[in-house]
């Protein structure tokens, strides 16, 4: 009887020490000594917020094209960051271009060869990076149309 008082004692204590016994760490987190670790791109005490919702906003700044003859064209522009179906490491700029975050925590992001076709028009293959720093963000594509390559870079604040 006393084995099992004293086997019965020792489980209470020990679960009742259990720093994880009350945290819950959400999308696959996992706890350690009473504090969730994430998954690569979730944040949070709970793991509960996704790190490219950091980035969401609409960014103002300017853009610039820069033809093959090395002509520049510069004007005031906006994008729109938002999330993307493709995963949790995915956002969308707007227009369609879609982007990968490199690195858990960076800010630095990919965006891997694509495609687009407007109406009427030709189909557009690009690629790129960029980067988002604070309130800041910057990116550079290389867009092959019909044969010519232009330069197009955009920089923003939020």
């Amino acid at each position: 009887m006393n084995k099992l008082i004293s086997f019965l004692f020792t489980i209470l204590l020990f679960s009742a020490c259990d720093p994880c016994k009350d945290v819950v760490c959400l999308n696959e987190g996992i706890c350690l000594d009473g504090t969730c670790l994430c998954p690569d791109f979730y944040e949070g005490a709970d793991c509960g917020t996704e790190e490219r919702s950091n980035y969401f906003a609409t960014y103002n700044g300017s853009t610039t094209y820069t033809d093959a003859q090395g002509n520049t064209n510069t004007y005031p522009d906006s994008k729109v960051i938002a999330s993307s179906n493709k995963g949790v490491a995915y956002i969308n700029i707007e227009g369609g271009i879609y982007s990968i975050l490199d690195t858990p925590g960076s800010g630095v992001f990919t965006i891997p060869s694509q495609s687009s076709a407007n109406p009427g028009a030709s189909a557009s293959d690009f690629s790129g990076s960029g980067n988002f720093s604070g309130t800041y963000m910057t990116y550079t594509l290389t867009v092959e149309n019909n044969g010519e390559t232009v330069t197009m870079s955009f920089t923003g604040t939020k």
